[in-house]
């Protein structure tokens, strides 16, 4: 039996990621707005713990750097640690419901938050933590979303 190559559900899904991160809004809506890359790493890191990893994570994290403008190496690293916590979990997470995986992209918006909010502080800027309880419930909703996308074209290419 051949593996089938996920080239091309893996680009497409974050070519779709990256168009949804880059959707302007308006400065009060921007603070919420998940982090589409994120999310969808941590989707693929879930489904296929064989192929993807910490490195797949980090790679993401250096699109991010490039598409947030940010200094090399501050999205690979919350890239890295988050995909890395994923990838730990994953193989306890396909038996949880998605009320639990919900629960888990929650606390680790909520971590990435915080460990951005230290990478920040290193560079003296300021960042206020008002906007992460509604980020990580707005982003948990959104990942029932991507959940059942990365399931459905991780199904049909299996």
């Amino acid at each position: 039996m051949n593996p089938v190559s996920l080239t091309g559900p893996v680009a497409l899904s974050l070519i779709i990621a990256v168009i949804l991160q880059l959707v302007p809004v308006s400065g009060d809506w921007i603070l919420w707005r998940p982090n589409f890359l994120m999310l969808m790493m941590i989707a693929w890191i879930l489904y296929q713990p064989n192929r993807f990893g910490i490195g797949f994570a980090a790679l993401v994290g250096l699109l991010a750097d490039t598409l947030f403008r940010t200094a090399l190496g501050h999205y690979v690293l919350v890239f890295a640690l988050c995909g890395g916590i994923a990838y730990l979990l994953s193989r306890w997470l396909t038996y949880f419901s998605n009320f639990h995986r919900a629960v888990l992209i929650f606390m680790l918006v909520v971590f990435s938050e915080l460990i951005q909010a230290f990478l920040f502080s290193i560079w003296d800027v300021t960042m206020g933590f008002q906007h992460v309880p509604i980020l990580g419930f707005i982003s948990a909703v959104v990942w029932l979303f991507v959940d059942k996308l990365v399931a459905s074209l991780n199904f049909i290419y299996r």
